[in-house]
């Protein structure tokens, strides 16, 4: 195991290669949670395929420096991470497994020519985040930033700018073209994070539709029984 502060320019961030042999899987975490979401899963990749794993926690998250001062860009952490990759040169290729938030910034690296494949853990689609979505997510949270400062000002710290930030996030996201040849399995939670079954069901049509624009390369799992984090309601699944 062999940890690692990687400079992605302004901060510094934790990582942490284990294992020999190829491919590497590298773990990205959703928003708020740091690579530590990762830790049963990490272990039972490297174990049973014999594989090197990589994982990393974005600036302000676990032991990675606070994220610099300024406006959010979701781009910067995608840089960040190809950063990451070029310091590190872990063996090829790339398999990129991410959750939730992470879905964002696997769509930006997705053309990356050293990813061999990705795998989605109920994470988002840009084409879910419409702006009436975003801005009814803006409302919600935005009271609870406060409440967030006060109890978790670290966190507060790398939140509250994110969250300021989603709807110029989403829109740039939706722009992107994912590549329709990259293999990718998309993982879906039987109970996702939206408030209303409504949402979830919108939000597993919007998952359908993504694989099926792809059906040669993209495969579509559903998680039964799973909330939104499957890696540790079904750790097998993943």
């Amino acid at each position: 195991m062999a940890e690692r502060l990687v400079d992605v320019g302004r901060r510094r961030l934790w990582t942490c290669v284990t294992g020999e042999g190829a491919p590497t899987v590298v773990f990205e975490a959703g928003g708020g949670d740091d690579s530590s979401v990762w830790r049963t899963i990490e272990t039972e990749v490297r174990r049973r395929n014999g594989v090197t794993t990589l994982v990393y926690d974005r600036a302000g998250l676990g032991k990675s420096d606070p994220p610099p001062e300024g406006e959010y860009r979701i781009g910067d952490e995608a840089a960040a991470l190809v950063r990451v990759l070029d310091v590190l040169s872990p063996p090829e290729p790339i398999v990129l497994v991410a959750h939730s938030y992470g879905g964002f910034v696997a769509t930006l690296v997705a053309g990356d020519p050293r990813l061999a494949g990705v795998v989605l853990v109920d994470a988002n689609l840009p084409a879910y985040f419409d702006e009436l979505l975003v801005e009814r997510l803006v409302a919600t949270y935005t009271p609870q930033f406060p409440e967030l400062e006060r109890r978790a000002p670290d966190l507060a710290r790398v939140m509250i700018p994110l969250m300021r930030a989603y709807p110029r996030t989403a829109r740039d996201l939706r722009a992107v073209d994912y590549p329709t040849t990259l293999w990718t399995i998309d993982i879906i939670a039987e109970r996702s994070w939206g408030e209303t079954t409504e949402d979830n069901d919108d939000m597993r049509r919007v998952h359908a539709d993504f694989v099926a624009a792809a059906p040669e390369a993209r495969e579509l799992v559903l998680a039964r029984g799973s909330g939104h984090y499957v890696m540790r309601d079904r750790p097998e699944v993943v």
